[in-house]
């Protein structure tokens, strides 16, 4: 007969086979993939201890990953389903270990070459196995298969350890009673709801490997992602780009392409006193035409933006590239549009290869590259992306004390544009050129700020407290000597959630304001531009070529001739341009609202050549 008491070990086994699991990647893989890349760089002892620390967020969640068919198993044992469960487990135990293994040496070994961690991608070498070996030694092949030999005959040895103590008890047919059917029941369910919330992570987004990241040197970030982990989060993420949107003959795809946007010109406009300002850009959270009167918008909800673009240089039609941040970070610093399919940062492998504005004033003009945000720059790998696209120093709300006020995002806007301008103001007076990104949230939902100026709307009365807040923070940089080199570049990451304002048409236009003593006088600039032109434009402003930036025009160069704008959202695209907008579904390959041959062509010559270089990237 079955009884609570002969229960209780059969957890505690579960248990064991957790810890065993989680400890064999501190002890055994993470030292493993130290050790053959050594001659990366070297680790003193306190980068071994950091990594080890931050790598046990991801160990634990591949040591769950472990116990899974375990848990089933005894819960299959507890109802008399499975009379003798052990042999069952040590075969589990035996199987998973090789696969295991293989990743963690395939990912020590492949780092060396590759520079990231091991995911999804290598599946596609497999398909030519002569080309997978094809530069590497019968050698080489054959330490290689030692070492996950060894490795797995290690992994699976320790979990058969913690099986042995409680052998007897799972070779033990059990009789359940009714009572401890639903005991065991019970337990099963909060079991699963455990394993689903330690996988998935408390955040409001689903973890992923970023979580382990803490420091901006790549390789220490890399020994803290497990590799299992990243390899099974990496299968959700398609990454064959080579034969999606693929509409015309390549030739004439490129032919068209090169017309549509060209990567060299003159500016017909001087916009600024120096060539070599110190650059500020606010990525604004969710800022659109909807509440701004200069775009004709919402009166009185943004008075001092709307002030603000009569004393700058104002592009007052420029549309989003896309309708996330993690998209229209994309399309802002490296000028690079949004495919429909899926978001680029997802794909860190190819992040350090697409083109980057920090980065490349960082590598060409010593500019000094900061990011700063309120919140969790974690969150959708936005943190990979800034590492990736040249952002040297981060900040973010964990370098702030713990009793700042915040709201569920973080930290609000008005006390980040404080220590902004103190930072700003602290650079120039170091004589450090300087190039910083703030990424604002107030404006993003549950537009919760500690501010009441329209009330019973709590959106408008966000966007008024970040527009009173953006005010203020202009106020004192004026004031400053700062402001005298300084080029501000506010806009938009994307537009409002589409729920909030359903009209796509309004939702994606997006203001462009630039402001700062670096300017020569203020503008208003009506041309037809798109989010990812504003890195050529600029480049173009400062007299630095911008031929790697495909996908980026300068608005203001005499090649603009044929202006236009390309939004994206999950399988669909907007193309505007002077004779109308057609909105098109790309899974039905088809419009849905201003049919148009020639911007439908358009629009799929810039996806095809986007999908293309992708997958070569």
């Amino acid at each position: 007969m079955t009884t609570f008491a002969s229960l209780a070990p059969l957890l505690g086994f579960l248990l064991l086979h957790f810890v065993v699991g989680t400890i064999f990647f501190q002890i055994v893989q993470r030292p493993l993939f130290w050790f053959y890349n050594r001659k990366v760089r070297h680790l003193a002892p306190t980068d071994l201890q950091q990594t080890a620390w931050h790598g046990l967020y991801t160990d634990i969640k591949v040591g769950l990953y472990l116990t899974i068919v375990p848990v089933l198993l005894v819960w299959a044992h507890c109802h008399g389903l499975v009379a003798n469960t052990g042999p069952w487990i040590i075969a589990y135990d035996i199987l998973v270990a090789l696969p295991v293994a293989l990743l963690c040496v395939a990912d020590a070994v492949l780092y060396n070459y590759w520079q990231y961690k091991i995911e999804a991608s290598v599946l596609h070498y497999l398909r030519s196995l002569k080309g997978a070996f094809a530069s590497v030694s019968a050698l080489f092949v054959a330490m290689g298969l030692m070492g996950v030999g060894v490795v797995a005959t290690v992994l699976a040895l320790a979990l058969i350890a913690a099986y042995l103590p409680f052998g007897t008890l799972l070779n033990t047919p059990l009789l359940p009673t009714a009572t401890t059917h639903i005991f065991v029941a019970l337990a099963g369910l909060l079991l699963v709801a455990i394993f689903f919330v330690a996988i998935r992570g408390l955040h409001r987004r689903p973890d992923t490997p970023v979580y382990s990241y803490y420091c901006n040197v790549a390789f220490l970030n890399h020994c803290a992602v497990n590799p299992v982990y990243n390899f099974i989060y990496s299968l959700s993420i398609t990454d064959d780009f080579s034969h999606q949107f693929q509409a015309f003959p390549e030739d004439y795809c490129q032919e068209r392409f090169s017309q549509l946007i060209p990567t060299q010109g003159t500016p017909q406009i001087q916009l600024l006193n120096t060539p070599r300002p110190n650059i500020v850009v606010v990525m604004w959270e969710s800022l659109c035409a909807h509440f701004i009167e200069a775009m004709g918008g919402k009166p009185d909800v943004m008075p001092r933006f709307s002030q603000l673009t009569k004393e700058g240089v104002f592009f007052s039609n420029c549309w989003a590239g896309s309708f996330r941040t993690d998209r229209g970070l994309v399309c802002i610093f490296s000028g690079y549009p949004s495919p429909p399919t899926t978001s680029i940062i997802l794909h860190t492998a190819k992040l350090p290869h697409l083109p980057a504005l920090p980065r490349l004033l960082r590598d060409t003009e010593g500019y000094r590259t900061t990011a700063v945000h309120g919140g969790d720059l974690k969150i959708f790998h936005k943190n990979d992306y800034y590492w990736a696209s040249g952002h040297d120093r981060h900040v973010e709300q964990k370098h702030f004390p713990k009793d700042t006020p915040a709201e569920k995002w973080g930290i609000h806007d008005g006390i980040m544009f404080e220590w902004l301008v103190q930072d700003i103001i602290a650079q120039q007076a170091a004589g450090q050129r300087f190039f910083t990104t703030f990424q604002t949230l107030s404006t993003h939902e549950p537009f919760k700020v500690p501010y009441e100026r329209i009330p019973h709307n709590d959106i408008d009365n966000a966007y008024a407290y970040a527009d009173e807040a953006f005010g203020r923070f202009v106020d004192q940089l004026k004031a400053s000597p700062a402001w005298k080199d300084l080029l501000l570049i506010v806009t938009g990451d994307h537009g409002l959630d589409i729920n909030r304002v359903p009209d796509k048409d309004r939702n994606s236009h997006i203001p462009l304001l630039m402001l700062g003593g670096a300017l020569r006088q203020p503008m208003t600039i009506d041309t037809l531009m798109s989010q990812t032109d504003i890195a050529a434009t600029l480049l173009g402003q400062m007299g630095i070529e911008h031929n790697d930036f495909i996908f980026s025009r300068d608005v203001l160069a005499d090649t603009y001739r044929y202006p236009f704008a390309l939004h994206t959202y999950v399988n669909a695209f907007i193309y505007r341009d002077h004779t109308g907008v057609t909105h098109y579904d790309t899974l039905a390959q088809q419009p849905t609202d201003g049919h148009d041959a020639q911007r439908e062509e358009n629009a799929k010559v810039i996806l095809q050549t986007l999908y293309s270089d992708l997958g070569r990237r």
